[in-house]
């Protein structure tokens, strides 16, 4: 994958993680003649591992309905992390507002494309009667409805996995109890930076972009956006809770390929070491007296303060909102205020505000994230400290 692909990437996810609001899955028709499934069908939830890749780093679900005595014999795979190339994707792709479909596929077709990239398959047996199956599976053939199969991807909130509790509940209703672990010791950040490990550009991006909301406790279920908390979270789920039927929603679970990709060491990476490269250049550069590389890192910085109060200011999104990074990164640095020495005194005075706000937040990026009220990534540190050095505000503008 090019760098341009991994910017993109990078900018996809960062906006699927903050679009707002919530799609509603089409309801079947009550009134519907269902067909009929043997006692032979079956219906599961299929857990994909991660891959190495930037699209599969958080890994995949889908719905898997069988019916092998059905003539002809019916596999079929329900999947909702379809996405489409189609008019208006970048404006959407922007605000995003990422649109993606229900398709359906056959299990050998689905499953030939996890051989190819090796990565592994598990799969959880629901404890569905055939009455039971017929019903989702009539639920899940309307929402693939050309009408309806679309819906506003949100990483964190509607996306493939957490679909299937959504589809769950919607089916069977009242029925079906979802008893999720409360999880007030993790947020969203904790959760993408352990799946970004390997992916340290990406981890870099999505720390940047993404502000005070994702520093909030998960709460409830909060971890099922990821495939394989939903595949744990499903293991505690029960059918007809309230009556003699009571049984687990999970009847068994097996592995159908092992994953044959290594895990990525969990690191910040790079985006680190280069962080701490500028700064020693800007400190070098300040002991000769010179400015040039000075006025290239806060051309890039004040770049990187626009796009985070683009984000912010000019977009739907939710979780880019009140980022604490625009306090290093600010677009006002564009101006590089006080970097020439007949600047105007408040430009001097403001290039002074600019400094303190970035060394404070540097060291506000040290602290312990009990303390801190947003963690940062790393890189924030040498970063900060870069661009406080740029302003140099120990020094008192002269009238």
């Amino acid at each position: 994958m090019n760098r341009f692909s991994l910017l993109l990437f990078t900018l996809a996810v960062a906006g699927s993680l903050v679009g707002s609001g919530q799609s509603v899955p089409f309801p079947p028709d009550p009134d519907a003649v269902l067909p009929e499934f043997s006692d032979a069908a079956k219906a599961s939830v299929l857990t994909c591992s991660p891959g190495n890749e930037l699209y599969s780093a958080f890994g995949h679900t889908a719905f898997r309905i069988t019916d092998l005595a059905a003539d002809p014999p019916l596999d079929r795979v329900f999947n909702y992390g379809t996405f489409h190339f189609g008019q208006g994707f970048y404006p959407r792709f922007i605000k995003g507002e990422l649109i993606y479909s229900l398709s359906t596929s056959t299990f050998g077709g689905f499953l030939e494309e996890y051989i190819r990239s090796g990565r592994g398959v598990r799969e959880q047996q629901l404890a569905l009667s055939p009455e039971d199956i017929a019903r989702l599976n009539a639920h899940l053939m309307a929402n693939a409805h050309p009408d309806h199969r679309d819906y506003r991807y949100l990483f964190l909130y509607d996306n493939c996995a957490t679909r299937v509790i959504t589809v769950l509940e919607d089916v069977f209703g009242p029925r079906s109890t979802v008893d999720c672990e409360d999880r007030i010791d993790s947020t969203y950040r904790d959760l993408l930076r352990a799946k970004l490990g390997g992916i340290p550009l990406t981890r870099f991006g999505i720390d940047l972009v993404l502000g005070l909301p994702v520093d909030e406790p998960l709460g409830k279920c909060g971890d099922a956006f990821l495939p394989d908390h939903l595949a744990e979270e499903l293991e505690g789920m029960v059918l007809d809770q309230s009556s003699m039927q009571e049984r687990p929603l999970v009847q068994a679970q097996r592995e159908l390929l092992p994953s044959m990709l290594r895990t990525a060491p969990d690191e910040a990476g790079w985006p680190v070491t280069a962080a701490w490269a500028a700064l020693a250049l800007c400190i070098l550069e300040w002991l000769l007296g010179r400015r040039a590389i000075r006025r290239v890192l806060l051309w890039l910085t004040g770049s990187v303060g626009l796009l985070l109060a683009f984000l912010w200011l000019a977009t739907d999104h939710l979780d880019t909102r009140y980022n604490l990074n625009l306090l290093w990164a600010m677009p006002l640095q564009l101006l590089g205020p006080g970097l020439a020495k007949n600047s105007p005194v408040w430009k001097r005075r403001l290039g002074r505000a600019l400094g303190w706000l970035a060394a404070g937040t540097a060291v506000l990026s040290a602290a312990p994230e009990s303390v801190s009220i947003q963690a940062f990534h790393p890189a924030v540190l040498p970063l900060g400290l870069a661009v406080a050095l740029c302003f140099e505000p120990w020094r008192k503008p002269q009238s």
